[in-house]
């Protein structure tokens, strides 16, 4: 299940409406899973809180919008496709993010940290930033 925010609203309030709303449609779409799928695991509520927190924060970071994917393990995958690779975050639900980026021609660049570490949180934004400039 792979969300789009591509009609992303520009003030902060109407933002996070908007992104509750997709997220309310990825959690209905998860909810019911097949029943031959034995390896499912449902994404507890705690990976939505982390990921609005998250899109709040890339929002007034002024990081363009992701697209969402819900992976079977249970985390949300923050994924922005580069002209030379790849940017990823993936949200576990526990306070922990995992931060990666693979280019063409390069080391893969991946940390991990807690939502609650704001200096790698800092860190991670600053990364990000000088992606999209």
């Amino acid at each position: 299940m792979q969300s789009s925010f591509e009609n992303a609203r520009t003030d902060q309030t109407s933002f996070r409406h908007y992104v509750k709303q997709e997220f309310s449609k990825i959690r209905k779409k998860i909810a019911e899973p097949a029943v031959e799928d034995r390896d499912f695991f449902p994404t507890p509520d705690l990976v939505f809180n982390d990921a609005l927190f998250l899109m709040e924060t890339l929002f007034t970071s002024g990081i363009p919008t992701p697209d969402i994917r819900w992976t079977e393990d249970g985390i949300l995958n923050f994924k922005w496709h580069l002209e030379d690779g790849v940017a990823m975050l993936e949200v576990y639900g526990n306070g922990l993010v995992v931060y990666n980026v693979t280019r063409d021609d390069e080391r893969p660049d991946e940390v991990s940290f807690t939502l609650t570490d704001t200096v790698s949180l800092q860190d991670c934004l600053v990364r990000l930033n000088r992606l999209f400039q």
